[in-house]
Parts: C-alpha cells; structure tokens; sequence
C-alpha cells in the first residue's frame, strides 16, 4: 500500500500492483501469461474507484500514479488471452459495490476491445470506459447505452472507423502511444489523450474540481514579486512539474530546478510595476489557458524574458499566452508564449527599418522589395487588449 495525497484532500491507502512479472520482448511488452481468472476486485476507500485494464502484467506504472494523483482508487486488471476467464471478471467488477456507487474502466488494446463489447450491453454502476487504440470495434450496428460516458482514442495506423461521436484518431501514431514504457510513445499525443480521458472520468464521476482555483493561487504567488512567496509557490507545483517560456527557453524542469529559477531569477527580479492584465481565459479538464496583456518598465535584469540582457529603461507592452497544467490539485505542466520580437523592438535590440546584409530570397532581385522587418512593438499587444485600437494588415503593403 501507498499513501497518496490529493491536493488539499485527506490522505487514502491506495493498493498497489504486486507480484508484477517485467515481460519485455525487444523493447515492447507482451502478453500477460499469468493467469487472474481467480482474483477478485477488493476496493478499500470510497474514492473513485476506477480499473484499468491491458494485455500484460508489467504496465506503465506512470499512468497508474498519475490516475492515483488524481484522486482515483485504482484496481489493475491484467488480460491473459482467456477470453472466457477475462469477460467473467469485468461482469463481477460491480459486485463490491454498494448502493450508488459507481466505477470506470480505461482499457488498452486488446482489452479495450473487449471492454468495449462487454459494455454495448448496460452494465451495472459502470459510469465511464475510455479505450485506447482497440484492434477493433464491436461487431454490431447496435449503439453503446446512452447513460455511458466513454471516449475511444485511435491510432493513425489503425485504418478502421467508429461511428461514436467522441473518438479521436491521432495523426502520426500508432497502437501504444498513449504508453511512456513503450518505443511507440508519443508525448504530445498522450498529452492531448490524458486531457479526454480525464473529461470523461470526471463527467462519469459528477468531479468537478476547481482548476481555476488552483491557476489563481499559482499565479497570485507567482506574480507577486516577493521572495518570501517562493515557498508558498512551490506549495502549489507537483513533484516533476515543469516550467518552460518558449521564446527564451527558461524556467526548469523538477522542484528543485524551479525553486532555483523562481528565488535567483523571477521573484524580486521583475520590475516594480510590472503589471498583468488578464484577458481572455479558457479552461479545460486538466489545463487553463490564459491571455494576459503584461507592462513593464525594463529597469531590472529580467533574466526570463531578457537573459543577459541590462536594464535599458524603455517600456514593454507585451500580450503572455499561459497553458498550465493541473494533475492531483497542483501545477505540474506550464509553457508560457510571447512575441519577442516585439520585445526586442521596444527594448530597442531591433530595428524593423534594418535589413541584415546576409538576407537573401530565393530568387534574384526580390531582395530589394524587402523595405522593413514584418514585426511590431507596443502596438501588437495593444489592439489585442483591445481591438478598436489599431488597425489590421499595415504590413501588408498590396492593403
């Protein structure tokens, strides 16, 4: 048993997967061999009780602790290749159950195949059942119960269709993408995946935690300019979490890497009036995104958005595009986006009227058609934070 601690929730014993066997074959699993057709669930809380499902007996134990993070009770269920014995089991997985309660499945490969016939016909307190890349669908022109909430996710190479609404195929993949402990793994496309699985889940569930909240508390601490605030900041990032601004590449990946970052080169390092404004937002299941337009005056090394770069005293307008990441209550994912050139341009390290002597096109004699760089300065963010100011396609010199 482990304990786990769900972000401001109390703490749940949560069964492990024991007696696991690591069958690796060429850097791919294999099938389970061991046989289960005896074991039986035995749910110890009343968290959300969920099963996950696959065809071999070493599976990816992040995905199992990331479901543990969010707050799910989890019951492993290997497929051995015995049919009989495996669709016997998912018939009993209700019978622990007490009135009202309810569990999920989330199932992989050939399992997902037959969790997903198991499940056209109702099956008692099964709220949810997400599968992932399926060799095939059910056989039938019947339609799954309307009551489940069930997301399929398909790999490009699987060349067959669903006529479920929510499935998804994803372009550039095949089957085991979904999986870090496999050659197959994709991370942006698991990425997108865990996001719809966790949507399902919740819906299933009736979860409906409050990531807002979560973003709000981060971003209040983050941007407060305080070095004492750092540990109170780290109170909201998960273990491994990351922090990356694209255009200049800093931030950090670990706690220990980001507590570094945020008490040398972020808190007490900005500006006294910095700014932020927020201006649009979206939230999802597991992530929000933020639109915020952010003033300063540069009189500070700000080593994230300027690195080596010395006070220069000039006012920046810019509009910062944050993704943030939610897993177990607590932020472990957040890339954050800007125009730097339009940074440059104000801060006066680039001139639009300058054409570098090195550029060349493609074909001779264009090169003089080239009057200024296609980049602005405040004026960018401005008619973001409000589109009556400004006017579109200046640069377009054919407008």
């Amino acid at each position: 048993m482990v304990k786990v601690e769900v972000g401001g929730k109390p703490v749940f014993d949560i069964p492990c997967i024991e007696g696991v066997n690591k069958t690796m074959k060429n850097g791919t699993r294999i099938r389970s061999t061991t046989s289960h057709s005896s074991s039986k669930v035995s749910w110890s809380t009343t968290v959300p009780r969920l099963v996950v499902t696959s065809d071999t007996d070493d599976f990816d134990e992040d995905i199992l602790s990331h479901f543990r993070e969010e707050g799910f009770n989890i019951w492993y269920l290997p497929y051995d290749g015995n049919k009989a014995g495996y669709n016997k089991q998912l018939t009993q997985l209700a019978e622990p159950l007490e009135l009202g309660e309810q569990y999920a499945i989330v199932a992989y490969g050939d399992a997902a195949a037959l969790v997903l016939e198991a499940c056209m016909r109702p099956m008692s307190k099964l709220c949810a059942v997400v599968a992932y890349y399926p060799p095939h669908m059910p056989k039938t022109s019947a339609d799954f119960p309307p009551s489940l909430n069930l997301t399929i996710h398909l790999a490009a190479s699987q060349k067959f269709g669903t006529r479920h609404e929510k499935s998804y195929r994803y372009l550039g993949t095949t089957d085991g993408f979904a999986e870090s402990d496999l050659e197959e793994y994709s991370e942006p496309d698991a990425r997108v995946a865990w996001s719809r699985t966790i949507a399902t889940l919740r819906k299933g569930f009736g979860m409906d935690p409050d990531v807002e909240g979560v973003v709000d508390w981060h971003n209040r601490l983050k941007w407060n300019g305080k070095e004492d605030d750092v540990e109170d900041l780290m109170k909201s990032i998960g273990k491994g979490a990351t922090l990356n601004h694209s255009p200049t590449m800093t931030g950090g990946k670990g706690r220990k890497d980001l507590k570094r970052f945020y008490s040398e080169f972020f808190a007490e390092r900005n500006p006294p009036d910095l700014k932020t404004k927020l201006l649009s937002r979206t939230v999802g299941s597991d992530r929000v995104v933020d639109e915020m337009l952010v003033g300063f005056t540069h009189s500070t090394r700000m080593q994230w958005i300027l690195p080596g770069v010395p006070p220069t005293g000039k006012r920046v307008e810019i509009v910062l595009v944050t993704i943030i990441a939610i897993r177990g209550g607590k932020v472990y994912a957040e890339n954050v986006h800007w125009d730097q050139a339009s940074v440059l341009v104000q801060v006066g390290l680039l001139d639009p009227k300058h054409i570098p002597s090195s550029f060349e096109t493609s074909e001779e004699g264009q090169r003089e058609e080239v009057k200024r760089l296609p980049v602005l300065g405040v004026e960018a963010a401005r008619m973001v934070a409000d589109e009556t100011k400004g006017k579109s396609n200046g640069l377009i010199s054919e407008w």
